[in-house]
């Protein structure tokens, strides 16, 4: 028996029976409006082709009967609807060798099968047909929610639209007729797609670098880093003072020691109560100069490191200490990795910091020494001008 528009419809109703009711609802792409898709896309092509009726009849049936047993899974469901599609169609009187056909065109869908006849290239370009219309990229959206809870398989903006312009890219049409009808809007998909690439890549960059995350880490680091270096600042100008006036007092201790005194007629006994302070007066002086100095002396030197701790980024080679010890070429290439990843940015801020609050620290601490050595030297000098004034009275 020839197939016939009953067939066909009552495979239709077949069809949407059998995937309305029993299609699981994660096929939101392989479902009944795809099985209509293909068959009406399927039905134009036989015709710009001119199709005979006998062909044109087998090739609707397969594009109709082509995902039936997707029911059973998705995996090798080719050869099962092959199957169901052999049995439904022999069950409804048709004759072997067109249930044999339906089920050999429904097996040359298979994604390792290279289509061959013009029967089995029509249908493939009808599988594909959405790849060149305007509702391709709500399908592709589809595709991906699909494939994602069926093979469990998450993907990045940036990665599905790369796997999404590969899919526009290799995928052919194999007759002229689908070229003609379908061919230009694959070439704008394609276009469009090129661009959805690149501002998917831009967003990936923009998250790894953390300008997603808006101003308020940036601002963190900044208020930080800057109060880091205000204090760093007036460190350097309370040592700068400790170091003015200690020169003053040393400059006017020896002035007025050599102008008053001479080896010759000095009476040690006599001036012990003036040569005593002043002298504690000008050690004090010297060693809080000293310790004011060593605060505002800048450390050149960096953390002793190796190359394996500037591949697993154990230290920041922001610091110049450090990056001078490397070959230029390498600096390059470690800040050239570090835009790409934000963590590794942040990290290397946060290491910076931790490297300014320990130069802080020596410079507070030596400040403090000699803010302590100053005010001691005034109040023991003081103290024993006192005595030795009242001794010597």
């Amino acid at each position: 028996m020839e197939p016939s528009s009953t067939v066909l419809q009552e495979v239709e109703q077949y069809v949407q029976q059998r995937l309305l009711e029993q299609l699981p609802a994660t096929f939101v792409f392989h479902n009944y409006e795809h099985a209509a898709e293909v068959a009406e896309v399927a039905e134009g092509l036989a015709k710009a082709a001119s199709l005979t009726a006998a062909d044109k009849e087998v090739l609707l049936l397969a594009a109709w009967l082509q995902d039936i047993d997707m029911v059973n899974g998705k995996a090798d469901h080719e050869s099962r609807s092959a199957d169901t599609a052999k049995q439904f169609l022999q069950e409804h009187q048709l004759s072997d060798e067109i249930a044999e056909r339906v089920a050999g065109l429904i097996l040359s869908t298979q994604s390792d099968y290279t289509p061959d006849t013009l029967l089995e290239k029509l249908l493939h370009d009808a599988n594909w047909s959405f790849v060149g219309r305007k509702r391709f990229f709500k399908k592709a959206r589809l595709l991906r929610l699909e494939n994602e809870h069926l093979d469990k398989e998450k993907f990045s903006q940036a990665e599905w639209n790369q796997h999404i312009l590969d899919l526009l890219i290799f995928t052919k049409f194999l007759t002229p007729w689908a070229q003609e009808m379908y061919g230009s809007r694959k070439t704008t998909n394609i276009s469009t797609q090129r661009q959805n690439l690149v501002e998917a890549r831009e967003d990936t960059v923009r998250e790894k670098t953390g300008k997603n995350f808006g101003r308020g880490i940036d601002t963190l680091y900044r208020v930080a880093l800057r109060n880091h270096s205000n204090l760093s600042t007036i460190a350097d100008g309370k040592a700068n003072m400790i170091i003015s006036v200690n020169t003053l007092v040393l400059s006017l201790i020896i002035t007025v020691g050599t102008a008053t005194f001479s080896l010759d007629s000095l009476d040690l006994s006599g001036q012990l109560y003036f040569i005593i302070p002043l002298f504690i007066l000008m050690v004090s002086s010297l060693l809080a100069i000293i310790f004011a100095v060593l605060s505002a002396m800048p450390k050149v030197g960096g953390e002793s490191f190796t190359m394996k701790d500037v591949k697993q980024n154990k230290l920041s080679l922001l610091f110049f200490g450090n990056f001078i010890k490397i070959d230029r070429e390498i600096f390059v290439n470690y800040l050239r990795e570090l835009k790409k990843d934000q963590e590794l940015v942040y990290d290397d801020l946060t290491r910076d910091l931790y490297n300014l609050g320990e130069v802080l620290n020596r410079k507070y601490y030596m400040l403090m020494i000699a803010y302590r050595i100053f005010m001691g030297g005034l109040i023991v000098s003081v103290t024993a001008f006192l005595i030795a004034y009242l001794i010597a009275h």
